[in-house]
């Protein structure tokens, strides 16, 4: 059986889902707490393909808006600022590598 709290709990949740889907069926706005894929990654300095592979390979919310992708902002954030800490780089070369998403480069190392 149920508690009250986790039933209201659960409520929440799928009520929250629910809104996340009509603002995804109006394809020119983003869900709440939701950014494009594009614009993360431009902010993080790293390519959108290897954005995406970061949000896959990190377990990120990752859904399809429109033409591109939407991540989950705040976790993104939180999983870019790892791999990027945790990449390691040869001395005199431009490619930095991490073993969750390969050999990538950096137009701009973020503000951590």
């Amino acid at each position: 059986m149920i508690s009250p709290l986790k039933f209201n709990e659960l409520e929440k949740r799928v009520t929250a889902l629910e809104l996340a889907l009509a603002a995804m069926a109006r394809k020119d706005t983003c869900p709440e707490g939701m950014a494009p894929l594009s614009t993360m990654a431009a902010e993080m300095g790293i390519s959108t393909k290897k954005a995406e592979e970061l949000a896959r390979n990190s377990g990120v919310l990752i859904v399809r808006h429109g033409a591109s992708y939407a991540v989950h902002e705040g976790k993104f954030r939180e999983a870019a600022t790892i791999i990027i800490r945790g990449a390691k780089r040869k001395y005199g070369s431009k490619y930095w590598y991490h073993p969750l998403i390969g050999k990538f480069t950096m137009s701009a190392r973020p503000q951590l």
